[in-house]
């Protein structure tokens, strides 16, 4: 039996994929429609920023993007994303949705601040992700709070084209993704 995480980023990989650059004497080069990518070279979904900071952490032992590997993006994502946010204490399918979100959205405490005040609770929304919020999160029925991040992804990938046309190359896969996220889920 797998745990919640090894279930949660095993979904989060399929969208992440591997490069979206080319290794060009040693260096990345970005490739088609990822050159409008505002994360810039990534590999398995994790920026060269990522990369370096997991590096000054300790978790990896290179900040070397062209030579990443699966194996050290899923421990960055362990370390950096899944027990910093102590995702591990709430239910699936929450826990899925808020990893997923958390490494595809840099805003993603405002969206799951929001799906909360969706679900009845008061929160603030102010982009910080705190105790209240995971508080907020934690008094949510999990199905519920499921379905209202979803709703919230769909409209913050909205927002952001409405804000950054150039990013609509990505909108169609954004909100499969999206979907996808809410049949792992069930709500959907």
């Amino acid at each position: 039996m797998t745990n919640n995480f090894d279930r949660a980023i095993t979904f989060s990989l399929k969208w992440e994929g591997g490069r979206n650059f080319s290794i060009v004497n040693g260096k990345p080069v970005i490739k088609g429609a990822a050159k409008a990518d505002a994360g810039g070279a990534t590999a398995y979904g994790v920026t060269w920023a990522t990369l370096k900071t997991a590096h000054k952490q300790g978790i990896v032992a290179h900040d070397d993007i062209c030579k990443l590997t699966l194996d050290e993006a899923k421990l960055i994502y362990k370390a950096n994303y899944w027990d910093k946010y102590h995702w591990d204490e709430l239910e699936w399918p929450v826990c899925l949705c808020c990893l997923d979100c958390c490494i595809n959205h840099g805003g993603f405490a405002s969206i799951l601040q929001r799906a909360a005040i969706d679900c009845g609770q008061s929160v603030v929304v102010d982009g910080k992700f705190g105790p209240k919020t995971f508080a907020a999160l934690k008094a949510c029925a999990p199905k519920s709070l499921a379905k209202a991040i979803y709703e919230q992804r769909k409209k913050y990938y909205h927002k952001i084209v409405a804000n950054k046309p150039s990013q609509n190359v990505f909108l169609k896969g954004w909100l499969r993704r999206a979907d996808e996220m809410a049949k792992e889920s069930g709500v959907l």
